[in-house]
């Protein structure tokens, strides 16, 4: 959230990167989740182009009509390859990915109850909500808490689905899933990951917060966003073939209309280039801990971790406003954000592109 009030906004003028264009001006920007600056990479645009070219800007059509493309079965090939799964489903929105995965389960009559992270996405919230199942909101990132709360609202023959982001993207803490699992596996449930600011940064293949924790296990799930580290735009679900089978005959899937070419397009090609690259997320966790090193030299608690976001609070929105403020007079832009997971102040955000130079860290 970068509005000041409701009167002036900041506006972008040019893709985001190191360096980015807001009203007008130039800043270097840690401002956004264009990780490895996929979204203005030359590759990635001209595969946009020619699939506007080819396929006009969408199918105009569901999936399960006319509106399949060869584009979009490439795009869930490519994941599926990716993220060492059976298969995948590309979906319009990383949005959608929480509420189909979490009706691909009503579907096959897989959990009785939802046990979320209290300070899990918007998506994750709507999709427990939309389930029509009992919901047990637990302390944050706390197992002991999760247990507790299974253990006094479920009957023993009962299974739970438990909710969490991956990467909470405020403070860019990592959920302890690994510490779920024995809970898990323990009263016969299933988790679901909402991996969108994970896949492509953690774990040794980018693979997300299941692979980071090293983690498998028929019972875990993920999904996320082209959005952030691909370059791209879109949801998407990788799976096994059952479970993605009844994604693909929902009505999630089929009740929309599939996402635009080039989106896709760019997708595929943002996808194949953080696959084809690995270099490119070696530099953004080392640009990840020069950051967080610097900001511990200065004081400021932040997790010594490979995720590219530092925040923290100060003792007051105006604080965090006014310091927000002088950095942009310094042309550097950062976050002062209003989102779930931030408190009642918000909190000051910094995010790290593999892109940023050592000395705009430092400075």
């Amino acid at each position: 959230m970068l509005t000041k009030n409701l009167e002036q906004l900041y506006l972008m003028d040019s893709a985001p990167g190191a360096k980015t264009i807001i009203n007008g001006k130039e800043y270097f920007y840690f401002g956004g989740t264009s990780y490895y600056e996929l979204h203005k990479n030359e590759d990635v645009i001209n595969s946009a182009i020619n699939a506007l070219k080819k396929y006009g800007i969408n199918s105009s059509s569901s999936r399960n009509s006319y509106g399949t493309t060869q584009l979009l079965l490439d795009v869930e090939k490519e994941a599926a390859e990716f993220f060492n799964c059976d298969n995948a489903v590309y979906l319009s929105s990383g949005f959608l990915t929480d509420l189909a995965a979490v009706q691909a389960f009503i579907n096959k009559n897989m959990f009785d109850a939802v046990f979320i992270d209290e300070v899990s996405h918007y998506s994750n919230e709507y999709a427990a909500k939309l389930s029509g199942k009992p919901i047990y909101k637990f302390s944050h990132l706390d197992e002991a808490d999760l247990e507790e709360k299974i253990s006094q609202n479920l009957q023993p023959d009962q299974k739970p689905l438990v909710i969490t982001d991956g990467i909470f993207p405020v403070f860019g803490k990592i959920a302890p899933i690994h510490k779920y699992s024995n809970i898990i596996e323990k009263h016969n449930g299933i988790l679901w990951v909402d991996d969108a600011h994970a896949l492509g940064i953690l774990g040794p293949n980018g693979r997300g917060t299941c692979e980071h924790y090293g983690l498998t296990s028929e019972n875990f799930y993920f999904g996320g966003t082209f959005s952030k580290a691909f370059g791209g735009f879109g949801g998407i679900i990788p799976g096994n073939k059952k479970f993605i089978e009844e994604i693909k005959n929902s009505q999630i899937q089929n009740g929309a209309t599939p996402p635009p070419s080039s989106a896709a397009a760019a997708s595929l090609t943002g996808l194949k280039l953080v696959k084809s690259k690995p270099e490119m997320k070696l530099k953004l966790w080392e640009n990840a801990k020069r950051l967080k090193t610097g900001l511990m030299n200065l004081g400021i608690d932040v997790k010594d971790t490979n995720v590219p976001i530092a925040a923290w609070t100060m003792n007051s929105k105006s604080e965090m406003q006014k310091l927000q403020n002088e950095l942009m007079k310094k042309n550097i832009v950062i976050q002062y954000i209003q989102y779930i997971g931030a408190g009642e102040k918000g909190a000051l955000r910094i995010v790290v592109f593999s892109s940023h130079t050592s000395e705009q860290i430092d400075n």
